[in-house]
């Protein structure tokens, strides 16, 4: 009978070990690579833009409610992969001066959450309090960008950021509220969000593989430089009927 209570405890001490190990991961990871503990509105907001700037969604998440956080978590490996395939393109367009505007507004609606912004916290009362993000959006050289003959799907484009307040363009507003004594954004996590997510996990690979050739083109092929923007349009066509 000691010997069953004996093993009977040592079961329990073990896979409660197991359950704190498992809670305590992602904040073992998020302090492993730097980001603080959310003890101040100010450091939320400093924390979720570093997150995302690093294409971290998993970690960002550690700065945002559950029902967000849940669809950061679900899109992290998907979002992450097409977020830097935008960025990769982008500085080898870049590099080059491929880059026209109409390529710069759908990579810019291509990505899951834009990295270029600021965000200011105000109204902090209590345990609220809000935060302004300003996007910088794409920056534009007057190429006269026509994007009438784009065909891409709505599902893909700013997923992250859709469902948002944007009180005026290029400006969004999020609660702030503090939990488990840690600031959060309570963004809006409506059933287009989920639905955004469930494509994106779906089909990112399909978008990633076209936007990795081309920036492999551009550094190689001389006939893909001469003609950057229409090899890309045709890819992500195909990729959006796939």
């Amino acid at each position: 009978m000691a010997r069953l209570l004996g093993l009977i405890v040592l079961i329990g001490l073990v896979g409660g070990g197991v359950y704190l190990f498992m809670f305590k991961k992602a904040d073992t990871i998020r302090t492993v690579k730097g980001y603080k503990k959310a003890e101040t509105p100010q450091i939320a907001a400093d924390m979720f833009k570093e997150a995302i700037k690093n294409r971290e969604y998993e970690i960002a998440a550690s700065y945002c409610t559950t029902s967000y956080a849940e669809q950061l978590k679900r899109g992290n490996v998907a979002g992450g992969k097409l977020a830097t395939a935008i960025d990769n393109l982008t500085y080898q367009m870049n590099e080059r001066k491929l880059m026209r505007d109409e390529v710069k507004i759908v990579l810019f609606g291509l990505d899951p959450f834009p990295k270029d912004f600021q965000v200011t916290v105000s109204k902090e009362s209590g345990d609220t309090a809000e935060g302004t993000f300003v996007f910088s959006g794409p920056n534009m050289s007057g190429d006269n960008p026509n994007l009438g003959g784009w065909n891409l799907k709505g599902e893909i484009f700013n997923v992250y950021t859709r469902s948002m307040k944007f009180p005026k363009p290029g400006t969004m507003v999020a609660a702030m509220k503090k939990e488990a004594g840690e600031w959060k954004f309570d963004f809006p996590s409506d059933n287009g969000l989920q639905l955004r997510v469930a494509y994106l996990n779906e089909k990112y690979m399909n978008y990633v593989n076209p936007m990795e050739k081309v920036t492999q083109e551009v550094k190689n092929e001389p006939e893909t430089r001469e003609n950057a923007t229409t090899r890309i349009k045709t890819l992500l066509e195909q990729a959006a009927k796939e």
